[in-house]
């Protein structure tokens, strides 16, 4: 049985596309995962309605507490690690090489685990205080930073796929 002419064309197209951007494909995932961690931000525009409570908004309910530093630190590490990923990505894309691919799963690791504590920082806040719930804003915070996460550990879980075994940096 012959396939329409056009869906041929399709699948040529795809594969040709798959073919060429295969070791782009963790990047995406990537790329998915910083915007997760960095959009979700607390802003306010001012003169509108348009206000987004999130990260800051959720852990200043911590103020003198023994959590409020860690979750800070938490956040920056999620920050960091994040932007650290991005560039590693883009290393990636351009060299498949065995170090960035175990560099990407580490940091993934250190991301997924802190993404973990950060969220377990508002049950133990809700579990030993009586004055604190875990609101509207909490829960945006903790959510994006798993989700993430996720994506990070498919990332780095699709590098070791695509990863050049056989890379060897030249001199230049």
């Amino acid at each position: 049985m012959n396939k329409p002419l056009n869906l041929e064309k399709k699948e040529s197209a795809l594969k040709r596309w798959y073919d060429f951007n295969k070791q782009s494909i963790p990047l995406f995932f990537i790329v998915i995962g910083v915007f997760f961690f960095t959009a979700f931000l607390d802003f306010e525009i001012q003169g509108t309605n348009i206000i987004l409570r999130s990260h800051i908004f959720a852990i200043q309910k911590f103020l003198n507490t023994p959590r409020n530093n860690l979750s800070g630190f938490y956040l920056f590490s999620m920050y960091l690690i994040a932007l650290i990923q991005l560039f590693n990505g883009v290393t990636y894309t351009k060299t498949r090489s065995k170090f960035t691919t175990i560099l990407i799963n580490i940091l993934s690791v250190m991301q997924a685990v802190i993404a973990i504590l950060y969220t377990s920082n508002f049950f133990y806040e809700q579990a030993t205080r009586t004055d604190y719930t875990i609101d509207q804003a909490a829960t945006l915070a903790y959510t994006v930073s798993l989700i993430g996460a996720v994506f990070f550990v498919i990332a780095s879980v699709l590098t070791w796929f695509y990863v050049n075994w056989h890379y060897v940096k030249e001199v230049d």
